[in-house]
């Protein structure tokens, strides 16, 4: 705990420093997840402009007839050390006994090449999106701190 009005200053610009780090990290991450979705909605239309209109679309997609399923990937919530909260992914083997079916399996037995990468780059940008939601936990714990430090600094 700073004991000083010159401590609690230099914490405060650290933290200020730290949280436009982290608000640079979050724009990179957020202009790379927008590419990337971008990269797999083009792979997407490639391949319904080969296969045809019908064999990629909603017809494809379960009804409300259709079996429950479980995501092959779950987002975790745990805590670290310091008791910080850090999300994850939890990746799912296919299993039919559990419910963890393959979607893609949804179009058919011979995948194309396009679906397949489609599939591979909206994966990376979920990975993305988990890791810009630990940035944006940071950024706001840092902020908090920040806050706290104003505060202390008032009293001072």
């Amino acid at each position: 705990m700073p004991k000083s009005r010159d401590e609690v200053c230099q914490l405060m610009d650290k933290l200020l420093l730290h949280s436009l780090e982290l608000m640079e990290q979050e724009v990179r991450l957020k202009t790379t997840i927008e590419a990337v979705t971008n990269d797999g909605q083009l792979d997407l239309a490639h391949t319904r402009f080969t296969k045809g209109a019908q064999s990629v679309s909603a017809v494809q997609l379960p009804t409300e007839d259709y079996r429950d399923f479980s995501a092959l990937n779950s987002l975790i919530e745990d805590r670290d050390e310091l008791g910080q909260v850090q999300l994850s992914l939890d990746n799912h083997p296919v299993d039919k006994e559990t419910g963890h079916i393959d979607p893609i399996r949804w179009f058919g037995i011979l995948i194309p090449a396009t679906l397949q990468s489609a599939r591979t780059k909206f994966g990376r940008a979920l990975e993305y999106v988990v890791e810009c939601g630990n940035v944006q936990i940071q950024l706001r714990n840092v902020l908090l701190n920040y806050g706290a430090l104003k505060r202390l600094k008032a009293e001072l």
